[in-house]
């Protein structure tokens, strides 16, 4: 095949095309440091870095899940351990009012004090953790429980509040405060019709308080016993918070972990070895123009025997 001066032209201005793309891409990744910036570049690299970010993503709402429930319970640790030290305190009176030693007026006036203690358990669960109220299910915009002499109520739901923290895994962060008469809450039973609580710690101490108030001195000793009940049932619900706190701080390590692990395959898909790159561009800027003078060489041999 005969070689033509426009073969030689064309064939040399599509080296130096080509040496061009390669040093602009070149340029491209030292200035981005990344390897990947279009799909053209590596489809199946990007299609696993796109996966990676996905799943980092995932990581990071678990993650925030997490840290959401950890507030949660502690809101709800830090209302139980509250509401033990109160209880403690009223174990403390029980045995004081039944040594034998107060009169009436004693006991009338540590009745005043367990009344106050009622309030403060009111509060106590009328807790609130970024705005939610921790003991009112999912309808948590508002007080859950209200005191009226010596009924109390409830205006919360019986739903209980979920975390997803992992693909699939739902877990309550919140602790159920009333239940039905098969599995009571926190603070006892609940009745929808009446919305009235009742058998719980409220009870608990709205009778110490009245037997006191009333000098039923004969009946003080079962209100230590069930003071001495609702001790250890409160513990119970702060031994399971305490157990799913373990288990949320447990993920939450093992997220981390893997973030890191993520981390590193995303950079090993992405990111450019600087000085590597380096090197491939000092070589390619040479290589470029040394293509140029050459080129330019060819191409005034060819012109000047066009003009022959």
């Amino acid at each position: 095949m005969r070689v033509t001066n426009g073969m030689i032209a064309r064939h040399t201005r599509n080296y130096i095309q080509e040496g061009m793309q390669k040093l602009a891409r070149t340029q491209e990744m030292m200035s981005t440091s990344k390897k990947i910036i279009r799909l053209s570049d590596d489809p199946t690299a990007l299609s696993q870095l796109l996966d990676v970010k996905s799943s980092m993503e995932m990581n990071k709402q678990y993650m925030r899940n997490i840290q959401d429930g950890l507030s949660y319970l502690e809101g709800a640790d830090t209302a139980l351990g509250t509401a033990g030290d109160l209880l403690k305190k009223a174990q403390t009176y029980a045995i004081q009012a039944t040594n034998g030693t107060l009169n009436n007026n004693d006991m009338a006036a540590i009745g005043e004090q367990i009344d106050k203690m009622i309030d403060e358990l009111v509060d106590i669960a009328n807790t609130t953790m970024g705005g939610k109220y921790i003991f009112a299910g999912t309808d948590n915009n508002r007080p859950p429980f209200k005191r009226v002499n010596d009924t109390i109520t409830y205006q919360g739901n019986l739903e209980r509040v979920y975390r997803e923290i992992l693909d699939q895994a739902n877990y309550a962060i919140d602790v159920p405060s009333v239940g039905d008469s098969s599995d009571p809450g926190l603070f006892g039973f609940y009745d929808n019709a009446t919305n009235i609580v009742s058998g719980g710690i409220f009870d608990t101490l709205i009778d110490f308080k009245n037997r006191l108030k009333n000098g039923d001195v004969a009946s003080l000793e079962q209100s230590i016993n069930e003071i001495d009940d609702q001790v250890d049932h409160l513990l119970s619900f702060r031994v399971q918070v305490g157990a799913r706190t373990n288990h949320f701080e447990s993920v939450q390590d093992q997220l981390q972990d893997q973030e890191l692990r993520l981390t590193q395959v995303m950079s090993n898909l992405e990111d450019v070895d600087l000085a590597r790159v380096s090197i491939d561009l000092a070589q390619q800027q040479l290589t470029y123009q040394s293509s140029l003078a050459a080129g330019a060489q060819i191409l005034q041999v060819t012109l000047l025997d066009f003009l022959k």
